[in-house]
């Protein structure tokens, strides 16, 4: 069975609306009390409750940037979670690598809502969860957006390479910030953000950049979302649960308490356990 029809059996956040195609929930408020309560049942994860150690590096010092697709195979609904790689050599991932619940991002570097994303709500993922050992994230390229997402999805796989991918990526998207549209990055555009990322092989990163090396992960990875029903980004499966769109704060965490809500309780089996 296609994991479009789990998607569609598990999405949790109703009711289409705006002009970028988000989907918005119903948003309630937990008090800080609630809050503590709640992390006080899930025993901690990466070293007593932190973000982890970060990727494996392999031999040679580089990372494994051909990385693609789930972590188990997909059947049926009842497989969600294998969406989840919780590979500790993923240079893509950013969390510890058994926290309680992880956000599975597909996501397209010429795409001004994934821009928005990464931007307005990801750092308050990362302060709020990721940092204290609750939530992972992990991107997938779904380069939907022409010859230009291409290159910048293989361009991010030149600065994974390096152990610099979430730095292009926050680089990348600080520049894309209000822009109109897509914004059409060419391979000096990456070399300026790898630059700033602190890629440390400049040379290497535009090699690798425009080489063949990423040509067929990132072939791979655009037909492996669209196989589980991703048609559109920012798209994300959040523990058991999807979340179409930019969506602001308040809907992510309402989504990331409730799965971490169903870990706590023994409904999902939590693997620091």
């Amino acid at each position: 069975m296609p994991l479009a029809a789990c998607l569609a059996a598990a999405l949790v956040v109703g009711a289409l609306a705006g002009s970028g195609g988000y989907v918005l929930g119903t948003q309630h408020g937990r008090d800080q009390a609630q809050q503590e309560a709640l992390a006080a049942k899930i025993p901690p994860a990466g070293g007593n409750g932190t973000r982890g150690e970060g990727p494996k590096a392999l031999p040679d010092g580089t990372y494994n940037a051909t990385i693609v697709g789930p972590g188990k195979k997909i059947e049926s609904n009842q497989d969600i979670l294998n969406v989840h790689r919780r590979n500790a050599e993923d240079p893509f991932a950013i969390g510890a690598i058994d926290a309680p619940v992880v956000i599975s991002e597909f996501a397209d570097t010429e795409c001004p809502f994934c821009a928005t994303f990464h931007n307005e709500t990801r750092d308050q993922i990362i302060e709020n969860y990721v940092d204290k050992g609750l939530v992972r994230i992990e991107w997938n390229d779904f380069a939907i957006n022409g010859d230009d997402a291409v290159a910048g999805a293989k361009a991010g796989r030149a600065a994974a390479k390096q152990g610099k991918f979430q730095e292009f990526t926050s680089e990348l998207y600080k520049a894309s910030a209000g822009r109109q549209g897509h914004p059409g990055y060419k391979i000096d555009d990456y070399v300026k953000f790898a630059e700033a990322a602190g890629v440390p092989d400049m040379d290497k990163f535009r090699k690798d950049a425009t080489g063949k090396e990423f040509d067929k992960p990132v072939t791979e990875a655009q037909k492996y979302g669209a196989s589980i029903g991703i048609n559109g980004t920012p798209a994300f499966v959040v523990g058991t649960k999807f979340v179409s769109g930019a969506q602001p704060w308040g809907v992510f965490k309402k989504v990331i308490d409730e799965e971490l809500e169903r870990v706590a309780s023994g409904e999902v089996k939590n693997p620091a356990q």
